[in-house]
């Protein structure tokens, strides 16, 4: 799928979005796309995690889950694919403890609250409670069970007596047994929404069964399978909402970092606080951190320590003269700037706010929104506990690609999500231009309309280049790859484009230097300030005048009308914008397109000018 149709309608735009994906799982095998050639290879050995590290979830990150160890063991010891959740439950201020161990045919698990942190060679499988070196676990402690193997269906037998509460076309089926009609009821509601976008379990039919238990408690389980044998068996002890939560997030432990040639996923931080107390709970990776000051609840506004917002969001904060203090994210300098007197912030000379603040012992603190409405981080406050919970997600990225290519059109292969997040581009050429990309399914288990695994195309130009990938909501550069070429002015084309409507369209360019100078191809270099004659002959098809227009970076020059007489048409461009790379344009006349406006017209084929000083 080529991502050079624009112009459609005025200027269509380059930014275009990634959809699709692709990933194959043969055995333990996986199957990727070889940097150099963009064909797929199959690869056994690991190649971005070098030790065979498996990756849990990328959206949850690998090496921030506290359950990291477990995972590997599981990846390679288990006789099934093994699944775990990567969201846990309400531990309600305790950490997090597992018990596990093998089987015969599968594995079995117990996670649970504790009051000390618990050590990760006592949650390994054969550490727990199969050896007897697990504590002693009360039952109202238990978090959740979870089981795997060929008869792990037999734990989850629903009752003659149970009522279904609903069904999805991906194969579930829902149930509930001895409950009020008001709680069965809203279960129906919570269960229509969560399969609205798939299955709980990915690729997987199965079955819930939500229990009345003594004390008026409630007990929610599950059970699923992908291939008919192989069953998978879940009990959560506590809310609703952990349940939909976890269900909802199950993977299988996979090498999904050895499966393209870039990695480039969100990993999520959970963070809870609160009034009153000097620590923060770091819930992902089951650790208590300090804080500079207690978060404090003033007329009802909660407030959290300046300086732990900053170690939050991944950034530093720079006092300066003048009573003020820049906040960065994401290690980009002087993004925010708050004046510590008068609670006004600013970036650059753009007043965006006022919040007030408090100064407590010479820590500053400011108001949660603060948080949300500046730096766009989901932030809940539950008013009954004082409790603050915090969402940051950033990016984690890495690459095992060639870093010098011969060819013009550089393919490789990205693991990425979906949806509008990315643009990839060369620098010289500017944002969102001369790339393709290509995608297909993920593996089993991983939602496709979440992970995807891109075949991408970029074009690169002789000398140095950088495969640049940039957040597309927040236009920040995630990563940067140098990318050398051994190329030549003839290797770089004339890049054919244009709608299906242009099918059968033929033209011969050729490009001349004001000083006589003749380029072999699509690629041209001047010095600043000269000029280079554009020559071209339209074969198959007919148009009186053409248009002709440059980019250069993030400008964009006005497009010049050139008439076209016997099917040839001829122009002096000077490109004007000072030295650099142009992409320069030639399209269709306005008008042109059928269906489209009056105005439409087509990106018919470019090449590229660079002027020197």
């Amino acid at each position: 799928m080529r991502g050079r149709l624009e112009d459609m309608v005025g200027r269509w735009t380059r930014r275009v979005l990634l959809a699709a994906s692709l990933f194959v799982v043969l055995g333990n095998a996986t199957v990727s796309m070889a940097a150099s050639s963009g064909t797929f290879v199959e690869s056994g050995t690991s190649r971005l995690t070098g030790n065979g590290t498996p990756m849990l979830d990328p959206g949850f990150g690998y090496y921030t889950h506290f359950t990291s160890a477990l995972a590997q063991q599981l990846y390679k010891k288990s006789p099934v694919t093994a699944y775990l959740p990567t969201r846990l439950p309400d531990s309600g201020w305790q950490y997090y403890g597992i018990q596990s161990q093998l089987t015969g045919d599968g594995y079995k698990l117990t996670a649970y609250r504790s009051a000390k942190a618990v050590p990760v060679e006592a949650m390994l499988l054969g550490a727990g409670e199969a050896a007897g070196a697990g504590p002693a676990v009360a039952a109202s402690d238990v978090l959740y069970r979870l089981a795997a193997g060929n008869a792990a269906e037999a734990g989850l037998a629903v009752p003659a007596s149970a009522q279904q509460l609903g069904s999805s076309e991906a194969g579930w089926k829902f149930w509930g047994d001895g409950l009020d009609a008001a709680l069965a009821t809203r279960l129906s509601d919570k269960f229509a929404a969560m399969v609205k976008p798939g299955a709980p379990v990915n690729g997987a039919t199965g079955t819930v069964l939500v229990s009345a238990a003594a004390g008026g408690k409630v007990i929610y389980s599950a059970s699923w399978t992908n291939d008919g044998s192989t069953y998978y068996s879940f009990v959560s002890y506590g809310s609703l909402d952990d349940f939909i939560s976890m269900l909802t997030s199950f993977r299988p432990v996979l090498n999904l970092l050895d499966s393209a040639d870039i990695v480039l996923l969100p990993v999520d931080m959970q963070l809870e606080l609160q009034a009153g107390r000097s620590n923060m709970f770091v819930t992902y990776e089951n650790r208590f951190a300090p804080l500079a000051k207690a978060p404090l609840m003033k007329n009802g506004v909660a407030y959290l320590p300046l300086r732990d917002i900053a170690t939050i969001i991944g950034g530093q904060i720079q006092f300066v003269a003048g009573g003020a203090v820049y906040v960065s994210q994401n290690g980009w300098l002087n993004e925010l700037k708050l004046q510590l007197r008068t609670g006004e912030v600013f970036r650059g000379q753009e007043k965006l706010a006022t919040v007030p603040l408090i100064v407590q012992e010479g820590t500053t603190l400011v108001p949660l929104r603060f948080m949300t409405e500046q730096f766009g981080l989901p932030v809940t406050y539950n008013a009954a506990t004082k409790t603050i919970t915090v969402r940051y997600t950033h990016w984690d990225t890495n690459s095992v690609v060639p870093q010098v290519s011969d060819t013009a059109d550089y393919k490789t292969s990205v693991l990425s999500i979906g949806g509008p997040a990315f643009t990839y581009y060369n620098d010289r050429l500017g944002p969102g231009t001369g790339w393709s990309y290509e995608g297909h399914k993920p593996p089993l288990g991983y939602n496709g309309l979440k992970y995807q695994i891109y075949g991408v195309g970029v074009n690169l130009l002789p000398g140095e280049n950088a495969f640049v990938m940039r957040d597309m909501q927040t236009k920040r550069v995630i990563n940067s790859i140098p990318l050398k070429t051994t190329l030549t002015a003839s290797d770089v084309p004339f890049r054919m484009m244009g709608p299906v409507v242009t099918d059968g369209l033929k033209i011969k360019m050729k490009l001349t230097s004001s000083n006589g100078k003749a380029w072999p191809a699509g690629y041209a270099e001047i010095s600043d300030g000269a000029a280079v004659d554009v020559a071209g002959e339209f074969q198959g098809f007919s148009y009186d005048s053409v248009q002709i227009g440059y980019r250069i970076g993030s400008l964009e020059s006005k497009r010049v009308d050139v008439p076209v007489k016997d099917g040839k048409f001829t122009y002096r461009l000077t490109p004007n914008k000072g030295p650099g790379t142009y992409e320069v344009m030639v399209y269709s006349p306005p008008g042109s397109v059928p269906g489209m406006g009056g105005d439409a017209v087509a990106e018919l084929v470019s090449f590229v000018v660079v002027t020197n000083r």
